[in-house]
């Protein structure tokens, strides 16, 4: 179990560890939250809540450096307030259980992308209010995001984030998988589709 039942969390590994951080406790009056839960992948356990974001927010992206030994978390917003969209990109490291610093903005303030990770960068794609928009920022040093390419379509807040050795992927919510390549900075393609549509998908990384 996690620590605090949330949900429209961001996800983040390390090489031994899963984060998840931010998110919704709701029903409450103030649902947001800053939360960084942290569980292990050696044994079966319980999460523990080990330190916090900057800001409390829903439906933020999760980016992950297990060469650097930091997590992201990268937009979101303050969910009784759906015009309030972050641009905020956060870090906190894998070896300590530290709160997280402010270490850059994307391009655009939005909630609900998704969040693929290379070896060297970390990227945002998509989210409200639809947008295509494929960000990148360095996981070497702080410093904000630069739009470097688009999706073929804007998505909406229900795509999942997936990451390759080689590519970014954005999947759903509709039947699409786009595809970017992270040598270069490129628009996506449309490679391949779903078995069927789905939102609030969960993406993964090798």
């Amino acid at each position: 179990d996690l620590a605090i039942g949330t949900n429209s969390t961001a996800g983040q590994s390390s090489a031994t560890h899963g984060y998840a951080s931010g998110g919704l406790t709701s029903p409450t009056s103030d649902p947001e939250r800053n939360f960084i839960q942290k569980f292990t992948f050696a044994t079966n356990g319980n999460a523990t809540d080990i330190s916090n974001l900057t800001l409390s927010r829903d439906m933020p992206s999760g980016q992950s450096s297990i060469g650097n030994g930091y997590g992201y978390t990268s937009g979101g917003s303050l969910g009784a307030s759906p015009n309030l969209q972050y641009d905020r990109i956060d870090r906190f490291p894998f070896a300590s259980d530290d709160d997280a610093t402010d270490v850059g903005n994307l391009t655009v303030g939005r909630y609900g992308p998704s969040g693929q990770s290379s070896t060297t960068h970390g990227y945002t794609s998509g989210g409200f209010i639809t947008t295509n928009i494929i960000d990148k920022f360095s996981f070497a040093a702080d410093g904000n995001a630069t739009d470097v390419g688009d999706l073929t379509a804007g998505r909406y807040m229900y795509s999942a984030g997936t990451s390759s050795t080689a590519s970014g992927y954005a999947t759903g919510p509709s039947l699409l998988v786009d595809k970017f390549p992270f040598s270069s900075d490129a628009n996506a393609t449309d490679v391949l589709n779903l078995t069927a549509t789905r939102i609030f998908a969960a993406g993964q990384q090798i």
